[in-house]
């Protein structure tokens, strides 16, 4: 780490620098103010763009012309997302008990679980009226997904706090993305047509079939990536070691959510396995290596190099005084005029 003072360089640890203003409370006051700022942009952005419903905008006829075209294996896939989508209550109440009362992360919650709800009635929709799955077979799988409880805790050790949660969701819905923009060129290769929307799509504003429902879906998920990943933008700004820590506590040991406990577990391993959907160099070069990229990180030894930094930064300072490089070093600047741009 470099501190920069009057245009000299200084190791930090001979650095004397006056805490200033930045408290812990002031620092968290300030994480709630501007995370209440891009909740409330993110909430309009949501119901003005984002507006769906399984029932009225997804190409249900389509999906009964094509349906037969869909190899077992995509339906499987599906059928598992069904599975993982339907504990999107499970997912709302462990949030809701991390974030306690605080007001702005609750309302995130909340927003997003009521996004998140219209994924799996989708994927029901799918499956049925691709004629793959009947509605008696749909209601005995999710009887069965109900009779397990996911919670934060015992799926994932360590990361039962209000910004495990946040840093969790970040990288869990980027990884979701990937996964049904990766499914939706899988339907349309067994559909027989090209991976990009033809000009007959675009011009018509949905793809076809149980691909424009990917689609759909997936324009969710990386939308709340998008907001996790602006609040956690927020925190490390303020709060650099426990972000970038908890940061790579989850890039370390991250797996999907609820994959051990949906009834056909078995299935959608052996289905990963053959379709190579998602594999661990996939989520290395599609999920994690773009959220460093997004966060000003090179790679992962980077971050790692800002978590072990970020232990030595002086209490007190502000974003004003700290930026960081791409190879994860601070730098310091009792003035900030003088220091680079900040993160």
């Amino acid at each position: 780490m470099t501190a920069v003072a009057d245009g000299i360089e200084t190791r930090a640890a001979g650095l004397q620098i006056h805490p200033g203003p930045w408290t812990r409370q002031a620092k968290e006051a300030a994480i709630q103010r501007e995370t209440r700022d891009a909740f409330i942009s993110y909430f309009r952005r949501s119901v003005k763009t984002r507006n769906w419903t399984p029932w009225d905008d997804l190409p249900l006829n389509e999906m009964r012309e094509r349906g037969h075209l869909l190899s077992d294996d995509t339906v499987t896939l599906i059928e598992s997302f069904l599975g993982v989508e339907d504990y999107v209550g499970d997912y709302v109440e462990e949030g809701m008990h991390q974030v306690g009362k605080e007001r702005v992360r609750r309302n995130i919650q909340l927003q997003w679980g009521a996004e998140e709800l219209k994924h799996a009635e989708a994927w029901e929709l799918v499956l049925l009226h691709s004629g793959r799955r009947t509605e008696e077979q749909l209601e005995a799988y999710r009887d069965k997904v109900a009779e397990h409880k996911w919670t934060m805790r015992d799926n994932h050790p360590g990361l039962d706090t209000p910004l495990g949660v946040m840093v969790y969701a970040m990288v869990q819905e980027r990884a979701t993305y990937f996964n049904y923009d990766e499914l939706r060129k899988r339907i349309r290769s067994e559909y027989g047509l090209p991976e990009k929307a033809t000009p007959e799509e675009r011009a018509r504003g949905k793809q076809i079939g149980a691909a424009g429902a990917f689609k759909i879906v997936a324009n969710d998920e990386i939308a709340h990536h998008g907001i996790f990943l602006q609040c956690f933008d927020i925190h490390k700004r303020y709060l650099p070691y426990e972000a970038f820590d908890m940061l790579f506590r989850v890039l370390g040991g991250f797996n999907m959510p609820a994959l051990y406990l949906i009834p056909n577990e078995s299935e959608m391993r052996e289905a990963l396995y053959r379709t190579k959907l998602y594999t661990p160099l996939k989520h290395g070069r599609y999920v994690a290596n773009p959220i460093l990229d997004t966060l000003g990180l090179e790679n992962k030894r980077a971050l790692e190099r800002a978590v072990q930094e970020a232990k030595l930064l002086p209490e007190g300072l502000g974003p004003e005084h700290v930026s960081l490089s791409r190879t994860g070093e601070f730098v310091v600047s009792m003035t900030p005029d003088e220091a680079a741009p900040t993160f």
